[in-house]
Protein backbone atom coordinates (compact mmCIF):
# COMPACT_ATOMS: atom_id res chain seq x y z
CA UNK A 1 0.00 0.00 0.00
CA UNK A 2 2.78 2.45 0.93
CA UNK A 3 4.71 1.71 -2.28
CA UNK A 4 1.59 2.29 -4.38
CA UNK A 5 0.85 5.56 -2.58
CA UNK A 6 4.44 6.74 -3.08
CA UNK A 7 4.27 5.91 -6.78
CA UNK A 8 1.04 7.84 -7.27
CA UNK A 9 2.42 10.82 -5.36
CA UNK A 10 5.51 10.87 -7.59
CA UNK A 11 3.46 10.62 -10.78
CA UNK A 12 1.01 13.26 -9.61
CA UNK A 13 3.90 15.57 -8.70
CA UNK A 14 5.43 15.14 -12.15
CA UNK A 15 2.15 16.02 -13.90
CA UNK A 16 1.48 18.89 -11.50
CA UNK A 17 4.96 20.27 -12.14
CA UNK A 18 4.61 20.00 -15.93
CA UNK A 19 1.26 21.77 -16.07
CA UNK A 20 2.30 24.42 -13.55
CA UNK A 21 5.33 25.30 -15.69
CA UNK A 22 3.30 25.14 -18.91
CA UNK A 23 0.69 27.54 -17.53
CA UNK A 24 2.91 29.79 -15.41
CA UNK A 25 1.74 29.01 -11.88
CA UNK A 26 3.31 27.33 -8.85
CA UNK A 27 2.57 23.59 -8.40
CA UNK A 28 1.10 24.29 -4.96
CA UNK A 29 -1.59 26.44 -6.63
CA UNK A 30 -3.37 23.28 -7.82
CA UNK A 31 -4.43 22.60 -4.24
CA UNK A 32 -6.00 26.06 -3.82
CA UNK A 33 -9.49 26.78 -5.21
CA UNK A 34 -9.90 29.78 -7.47
CA UNK A 35 -8.87 31.33 -10.79
CA UNK A 36 -5.40 32.33 -12.02
CA UNK A 37 -4.87 34.59 -15.05
CA UNK A 38 -1.42 34.23 -16.58
CA UNK A 39 0.34 35.36 -19.76
CA UNK A 40 1.08 32.50 -22.13
CA UNK A 41 4.11 30.38 -21.30
CA UNK A 42 3.67 27.00 -23.00
CA UNK A 43 1.28 28.59 -25.51
CA UNK A 44 3.51 31.54 -26.35
CA UNK A 45 2.45 33.09 -29.66
CA UNK A 46 -1.12 31.75 -29.56
CA UNK A 47 -3.71 34.48 -30.14
CA UNK A 48 -6.30 32.91 -27.91
CA UNK A 49 -7.49 32.16 -24.42
CA UNK A 50 -6.96 28.72 -22.87
CA UNK A 51 -8.91 27.80 -19.73
CA UNK A 52 -7.47 24.76 -17.95
CA UNK A 53 -9.35 23.21 -15.02
CA UNK A 54 -7.62 20.82 -12.58
CA UNK A 55 -9.12 20.01 -9.20
CA UNK A 56 -10.63 23.26 -7.88
CA UNK A 57 -8.43 25.70 -9.82
CA UNK A 58 -8.88 27.09 -13.32
CA UNK A 59 -5.91 28.73 -15.02
CA UNK A 60 -6.63 31.21 -17.81
CA UNK A 61 -3.64 31.45 -20.16
CA UNK A 62 -3.83 34.48 -22.49
CA UNK A 63 -1.69 36.89 -24.51
CA UNK A 64 -0.01 39.36 -22.16
CA UNK A 65 -2.19 42.23 -23.36
CA UNK A 66 -5.28 40.51 -21.94
CA UNK A 67 -4.00 39.85 -18.41
CA UNK A 68 -4.98 43.10 -16.65
CA UNK A 69 -8.42 43.16 -18.25
CA UNK A 70 -9.24 39.57 -17.30
CA UNK A 71 -7.84 39.85 -13.78
CA UNK A 72 -10.29 42.72 -13.22
CA UNK A 73 -13.23 40.96 -14.80
CA UNK A 74 -12.70 37.60 -13.15
CA UNK A 75 -12.34 38.61 -9.50
CA UNK A 76 -14.61 36.31 -7.54
CA UNK A 77 -15.52 34.29 -10.64
CA UNK A 78 -16.62 30.68 -10.17
CA UNK A 79 -13.92 28.49 -11.81
CA UNK A 80 -16.48 26.27 -13.55
CA UNK A 81 -17.92 29.22 -15.50
CA UNK A 82 -14.71 29.48 -17.52
CA UNK A 83 -15.53 26.23 -19.32
CA UNK A 84 -18.97 27.52 -20.41
CA UNK A 85 -19.31 28.98 -23.90
CA UNK A 86 -22.14 31.38 -22.98
CA UNK A 87 -20.07 32.87 -20.13
CA UNK A 88 -17.01 33.28 -22.37
CA UNK A 89 -19.04 34.94 -25.13
CA UNK A 90 -20.37 37.49 -22.62
CA UNK A 91 -16.93 37.98 -21.08
CA UNK A 92 -15.11 38.54 -24.35
CA UNK A 93 -17.80 40.25 -26.40
CA UNK A 94 -16.82 41.02 -29.97
CA UNK A 95 -13.31 39.69 -29.38
CA UNK A 96 -14.67 36.12 -29.19
CA UNK A 97 -14.01 34.28 -32.45
CA UNK A 98 -14.68 30.59 -31.79
CA UNK A 99 -14.48 28.00 -29.04
CA UNK A 100 -12.78 24.60 -29.19
CA UNK A 101 -13.66 22.09 -26.50
CA UNK A 102 -14.21 21.09 -23.84
CA UNK A 103 -11.26 18.75 -24.12
CA UNK A 104 -10.17 15.74 -22.08
CA UNK A 105 -6.65 15.93 -20.65
CA UNK A 106 -5.29 12.62 -19.40
CA UNK A 107 -2.34 11.51 -17.30
CA UNK A 108 -0.77 8.08 -17.09
CA UNK A 109 0.87 6.46 -14.10
CA UNK A 110 3.29 3.97 -15.74
CA UNK A 111 2.30 1.38 -13.15
CA UNK A 112 -1.33 1.58 -14.32
CA UNK A 113 -0.56 1.13 -18.02
CA UNK A 114 -2.54 -1.77 -19.50
CA UNK A 115 -0.94 -2.78 -22.82
CA UNK A 116 -3.09 -3.93 -25.73
CA UNK A 117 -0.53 -5.75 -27.86
CA UNK A 118 -1.28 -7.17 -31.31
CA UNK A 119 0.76 -9.17 -33.81
CA UNK A 120 -0.79 -6.97 -36.54
CA UNK A 121 0.95 -3.82 -35.25
CA UNK A 122 4.41 -2.73 -36.33
CA UNK A 123 6.30 0.51 -36.62
CA UNK A 124 6.09 2.32 -39.96
CA UNK A 125 9.14 2.34 -42.24
CA UNK A 126 10.10 3.92 -45.59
CA UNK A 127 8.56 1.01 -47.51
CA UNK A 128 5.13 1.79 -46.05
CA UNK A 129 4.74 5.19 -47.76
CA UNK A 130 2.15 3.96 -50.28
CA UNK A 131 0.06 2.29 -47.56
CA UNK A 132 0.17 5.46 -45.46
CA UNK A 133 -0.90 7.60 -48.44
CA UNK A 134 -3.80 5.28 -49.16
CA UNK A 135 -4.86 5.29 -45.49
CA UNK A 136 -4.73 9.09 -45.40
CA UNK A 137 -6.84 9.38 -48.54
CA UNK A 138 -9.43 6.89 -47.26
CA UNK A 139 -9.77 8.73 -43.92
CA UNK A 140 -10.12 12.09 -45.66
CA UNK A 141 -8.43 15.42 -44.84
CA UNK A 142 -10.79 16.10 -41.93
CA UNK A 143 -10.05 12.78 -40.27
CA UNK A 144 -6.31 13.13 -40.73
CA UNK A 145 -6.32 16.64 -39.27
CA UNK A 146 -8.50 15.63 -36.31
CA UNK A 147 -6.18 12.71 -35.59
CA UNK A 148 -3.22 15.10 -35.29
CA UNK A 149 -0.90 12.84 -37.26
CA UNK A 150 0.85 15.72 -39.02
CA UNK A 151 2.22 16.69 -35.58
CA UNK A 152 3.73 13.33 -34.62
CA UNK A 153 7.52 13.05 -34.60
CA UNK A 154 8.36 9.63 -33.14
CA UNK A 155 7.20 6.04 -32.65
CA UNK A 156 4.74 5.88 -35.57
CA UNK A 157 2.91 2.56 -35.29
CA UNK A 158 0.38 1.07 -37.70
CA UNK A 159 -2.15 -1.75 -37.65
CA UNK A 160 -2.06 -3.79 -40.86
CA UNK A 161 -4.60 -6.20 -42.27
CA UNK A 162 -2.50 -7.86 -44.91
CA UNK A 163 -0.97 -4.99 -46.92
CA UNK A 164 -3.71 -2.56 -45.88
CA UNK A 165 -3.11 -0.04 -43.12
CA UNK A 166 -6.25 0.46 -41.00
CA UNK A 167 -5.06 2.42 -37.94
CA UNK A 168 -2.07 4.56 -37.12
CA UNK A 169 -0.70 6.36 -34.06
CA UNK A 170 2.40 8.34 -33.21
CA UNK A 171 4.02 10.35 -30.45
CA UNK A 172 3.53 14.13 -30.50
CA UNK A 173 6.15 15.94 -28.38
CA UNK A 174 5.05 18.96 -26.35
CA UNK A 175 8.44 19.49 -24.71
CA UNK A 176 11.67 17.51 -24.46
CA UNK A 177 10.21 15.43 -21.61
CA UNK A 178 6.46 15.29 -22.34
CA UNK A 179 4.10 14.46 -25.16
CA UNK A 180 0.99 12.54 -26.12
CA UNK A 181 -0.13 9.88 -28.59
CA UNK A 182 -2.18 10.88 -31.63
CA UNK A 183 -4.35 8.23 -33.27
CA UNK A 184 -6.58 7.70 -36.28
CA UNK A 185 -8.55 4.59 -37.21
CA UNK A 186 -10.10 3.94 -40.62
CA UNK A 187 -13.89 4.55 -40.38
CA UNK A 188 -14.60 0.99 -41.49
CA UNK A 189 -12.47 -0.57 -38.75
CA UNK A 190 -13.51 1.34 -35.65
CA UNK A 191 -14.63 -0.53 -32.57
CA UNK A 192 -12.34 -3.51 -33.25
CA UNK A 193 -9.45 -2.59 -30.96
CA UNK A 194 -7.15 -1.38 -33.75
CA UNK A 195 -6.78 2.06 -32.22
CA UNK A 196 -6.06 0.60 -28.78
CA UNK A 197 -3.29 -1.55 -30.23
CA UNK A 198 -1.42 1.21 -32.10
CA UNK A 199 -1.66 3.67 -29.20
CA UNK A 200 -0.43 0.96 -26.84
CA UNK A 201 2.67 0.42 -29.00
CA UNK A 202 3.41 4.16 -29.02
CA UNK A 203 3.01 4.43 -25.25
CA UNK A 204 5.35 1.49 -24.62
CA UNK A 205 8.08 3.13 -26.67
CA UNK A 206 7.61 6.52 -25.00
CA UNK A 207 7.65 5.02 -21.50
CA UNK A 208 10.89 3.21 -22.27
CA UNK A 209 12.40 6.63 -23.02
CA UNK A 210 11.13 8.04 -19.72
CA UNK A 211 8.62 10.43 -21.29
CA UNK A 212 5.74 11.98 -19.36
CA UNK A 213 2.64 10.68 -21.13
CA UNK A 214 -0.13 13.22 -21.70
CA UNK A 215 -3.35 12.60 -23.62
CA UNK A 216 -5.44 15.32 -25.23
CA UNK A 217 -8.64 14.93 -27.21
CA UNK A 218 -12.04 16.56 -27.44
CA UNK A 219 -14.53 15.14 -24.94
CA UNK A 220 -16.90 14.73 -27.88
CA UNK A 221 -14.44 12.25 -29.42
CA UNK A 222 -15.67 9.44 -27.21
CA UNK A 223 -13.77 6.72 -29.02
CA UNK A 224 -10.43 8.46 -28.36
CA UNK A 225 -11.32 9.01 -24.69
CA UNK A 226 -12.31 5.35 -24.43
CA UNK A 227 -8.90 4.28 -25.78
CA UNK A 228 -7.16 6.37 -23.13
CA UNK A 229 -9.19 4.92 -20.27
CA UNK A 230 -8.77 1.35 -21.48
CA UNK A 231 -4.99 1.75 -21.55
CA UNK A 232 -4.85 3.03 -17.98
CA UNK A 233 -5.07 6.80 -18.31
CA UNK A 234 -6.97 8.89 -15.79
CA UNK A 235 -8.49 12.30 -16.41
CA UNK A 236 -6.18 15.03 -15.13
CA UNK A 237 -8.14 18.05 -16.29
CA UNK A 238 -10.55 19.68 -18.73
CA UNK A 239 -9.96 22.71 -20.91
CA UNK A 240 -11.41 24.93 -23.59
CA UNK A 241 -9.69 27.20 -26.09
CA UNK A 242 -11.08 30.42 -27.54
CA UNK A 243 -9.65 32.07 -30.61
CA UNK A 244 -9.42 35.83 -30.04
CA UNK A 245 -9.54 38.55 -32.68
CA UNK A 246 -6.67 40.51 -31.17
CA UNK A 247 -3.69 40.34 -28.82
CA UNK A 248 -5.40 42.77 -26.41
CA UNK A 249 -9.00 43.75 -25.62
CA UNK A 250 -10.53 46.55 -27.69
CA UNK A 251 -13.31 48.76 -26.32
CA UNK A 252 -14.50 46.22 -23.75
CA UNK A 253 -15.99 47.52 -20.48
CA UNK A 254 -13.93 46.94 -17.32
CA UNK A 255 -16.87 45.75 -15.25
CA UNK A 256 -16.88 42.54 -13.23
CA UNK A 257 -18.33 39.47 -14.93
Amino acid sequence: MRAAADRLTTVGTRDDQFWAEFLGIAPVDWSMPGVSVRPHVGLSGYCGLWCFRHQDRTVVSVPRGWVDYLETRLKGCEPDHLLEEAFLVELLGGEFERLIGPAFQGCLDPGRFRPASSADVRFVGPNDAAAVDQFRAECGPGGWETGGLDEVKHHVAAYFQGERLVAMAGYRPWTVVAGDPCVLTHPGFRGRGCGNAVVSAVIEQALQRGQLLLYQTLEANRSAVKIALKLGYEQYGRHVAVRLKGERPSNLPLRRA
